[in-house]
């Protein structure tokens, strides 16, 4: 007999259940199959074929954008190539056409020792002028070939001033050229400029200087085998030699007889450094200009620059109240000879000027002229 009373639930003549086993809790329940049942068969193949032709769809515009990038890629790469030969081809014309043969500093320099042996030669022969060149004589008071002085100094440093613009910087084109051919190429050179129509625009102005650096440069290519050859020594020589010879007999004419000494001897010196200018003048890529304001011009303030210690007054601006003279000297008009002959105060003309003026045409003014005004 078992001692322990019989487990609850159970009915008797069946085994015992013990507690670590439990009866199929399902067995005799009816399976739902609604939610993982499989697809129907006839859903499979039609997913299956659109995922496949999805696949070979994105596969296809796959191949046709790697195509295309790698069609552009090349092309790309063509066109940077051809970019990279403009970029070197327009760098080496600018090289070719940029060319400076002696810096703003080197000209400034140059200039200035110019200008101070003019100031010396027109110091040392103030006291011994005989007259004025026409062009200047109503331009100096009556007492300035007397005294001699500050006024006559002036006086020298416009004649030799004048004179290396017109017979030097404007007749040369380059001294070791033979001096006819280099005269004529110079008159071409100035008549490209003077020829041209009235600008009105900087950039017309800045079209024309690119024309006129644009033709010097190409006759420059045309002459380098004269200009480096024995006979272009020989041409500069001649045309100092000949420069200095005419500058001093310019000066000679105006000067007492006999002249005083030490006058060729310095209008040598001005010319070897006149003619040093000219030679770097025409290798410049800029268009280095070189004025000389003339007597009754307008002052340019952004060229010129007025002298602070003034001359003495003309005898054409001084104020005479006495008409004693005047009733004998009116013509039939009725105007006197000293009222056609007289020059009015006017701080805004130029009486005349002691040097040139040094431009870099666009660009800058790397020295103003001189001038006195009436």
């Amino acid at each position: 007999m078992n001692p322990l009373p019989p487990v609850p639930g159970s009915a008797p003549g069946q085994p015992p259940v013990y507690r670590g086993e439990r009866p199929p809790q399902f067995e005799g329940q009816a399976i739902d199959q609604g939610r993982d049942s499989p697809q129907p068969a006839s859903a499979v193949p039609s997913d299956a074929a659109e995922g496949d032709k999805a696949f070979k769809d994105l596969l296809t515009k796959y191949k046709n954008v790697k195509r295309l990038y790698f069609d552009g890629k090349s092309q790309i790469e063509i066109l940077g190539g051809q970019v990279e030969q403009l970029q070197n081809a327009v760098a080496n014309q600018r090289m070719s056409q940029s060319r400076t043969a002696l810096d703003d500093s080197e000209y400034s320099t140059r200039f200035n020792r110019l200008n101070g042996a003019i100031n010396n030669l027109s110091f040392n022969i103030r006291k011994d002028w005989r007259c004025v060149p026409q062009w200047l004589d109503k331009y100096v008071s009556a007492d300035a070939l007397k005294t001699g002085k500050q006024e006559m100094t002036a006086v020298g440093r416009a004649v030799i001033s004048r004179w290396l613009v017109e017979e030097v910087f404007n007749k040369c084109f380059h001294p070791g050229l033979e001096p006819q051919l280099s005269q004529e190429l110079k008159e071409i050179e100035l008549g490209v400029r003077h020829n041209a129509y009235t600008m009105s625009s900087q950039e017309e102005l800045n079209a024309l200087t690119n024309k006129v650096v644009s033709w010097r440069m190409t006759t420059l290519e045309g002459l380098h085998r004269q200009l480096n050859s024995p006979a272009s020594v020989d041409s500069r020589t001649l045309f100092t030699n000949k420069a200095t010879s005419n500058l001093t007999a310019c000066l000679y004419q105006f000067l007492n007889t006999p002249p005083p000494a030490g006058v060729e001897g310095s209008t040598s010196m001005i010319v070897e450094l006149a003619v040093g200018i000219a030679a770097n003048l025409p290798l410049e890529s800029r268009d280095v200009a070189i004025t000389y304001p003339l007597p009754g011009e307008i002052v340019h303030p952004h060229l010129m620059e007025v002298e602070k210690t003034p001359l003495p007054v003309l005898e054409a601006q001084k104020d005479d109240d006495s008409d004693s003279d005047v009733d004998g000297d009116k013509d039939k008009n009725g105007r006197s000879d000293k009222a056609k002959t007289a020059l009015p105060k006017d701080p805004s003309r130029v009486r005349f000027a002691g040097f040139f003026a040094l431009e870099v045409r666009g660009r800058q003014v790397l020295m103003k002229a001189p001038v006195w005004t009436l």
